[in-house]
């Protein structure tokens, strides 16, 4: 399923360009999609370079998704400009989730916090430290 729909996506985006085409205009359906793709690049690439995740409150969900919508919206095209809307609103992310393959849903479900915590304090078990003196010879 999700293969096919990746391959599927650009015929989708050719036919709503035709319709949004249709529709509002030529030059509005172009102008919309230049705009979606600075929208994009403001939401990939932060003003601030150093983006400290607790100080502005995002979760690590939150921060992804941002990345990712602002991909989706940098792909010319009306679906994916949805998409990336989509991933933008919180309450919308489920309806998202539907779309995914099962194999990649199974592959991230294995990635929790909690395992992740537990794999972190097994590694610091099980390191010894060594304290040691020593003398720089270039000096």
């Amino acid at each position: 399923m999700g293969l096919k729909l990746i391959l599927f996506i650009p015929l989708i985006e050719i036919v709503l360009f035709i319709l949004f085409g249709d529709l509002f205009g030529f030059f509005q359906a172009i102008l919309a999609i230049i705009i979606s793709i600075f929208f994009g690049l403001w939401l990939l690439f932060p003003k601030n370079k150093v983006e400290n995740i607790q100080k502005i409150g995002l979760e690590p969900v939150d921060w992804i998704c941002k990345r990712i919508a602002g991909i989706f919206l940098i792909i010319p095209g009306f679906f994916t400009d949805t998409m990336g809307i989509l991933l933008l609103i919180k309450s919308m992310r489920p309806l998202l989730w539907l779309l995914i393959p099962g194999q990649l849903k199974k592959f991230t479900s294995s990635f929790t916090r909690k395992q992740g915590f537990k794999q972190n304090n097994k590694k610091d078990e099980n390191q010894k430290i060594i304290d040691a003196e020593y003398k720089d010879l270039d000096d």
